[in-house]
């Protein structure tokens, strides 16, 4: 089952795939969100490539109402759904940022190369939860 998982940001934004078994994710792509055009024909074509059964998109899921992102995330879904013919699902990405940080922290990676895995890690770790979440 080939599962990418997609972590939403303003700035860059992290693209992670499953292996065909669904048993390890790697990371593939960090995407630059600074043009809408171009982010969108870069993911798309990834999930060309790649042609995965599911997409998921990391939603930060908050007791406290929601956050601005959320509407950005909800959006980037929207229009992801008008292009493709995948499954889309929201996952829940509290906190994956951070606990990616953490990981490249002991991995001593400098601060800033960390921005640059940071995201796709993140994707990793919401493939990784989904995959968990089916065991």
């Amino acid at each position: 089952m080939g599962v990418l998982a997609i972590d939403f940001g303003l700035k860059r934004i992290g693209v992670a795939g499953s292996d065909d078994l669904g048993i390890a994710s790697h990371p593939i792509k960090l995407v630059f969100n600074d043009s809408k055009e171009e982010y969108f024909n870069e993911i798309v074509s990834i999930i060309n490539e790649r042609n995965p059964e599911l997409i998921l998109v990391g939603l930060p899921i908050k007791d406290d109402g929601r956050l601005k992102i959320q509407t950005d995330i909800e959006n980037f879904t929207k229009k992801l759904k008008n292009l493709i013919d995948v499954e889309v699902k929201y996952w829940n990405e509290n906190f994956t940022s951070k606990e990616a940080d953490e990981i490249l922290i002991k991995m001593n990676v400098s601060r800033k190369k960390r921005k640059s895995f940071q995201d796709m890690l993140a994707a990793c770790l919401i493939i990784d939860s989904y995959l968990r979440s089916l065991r």
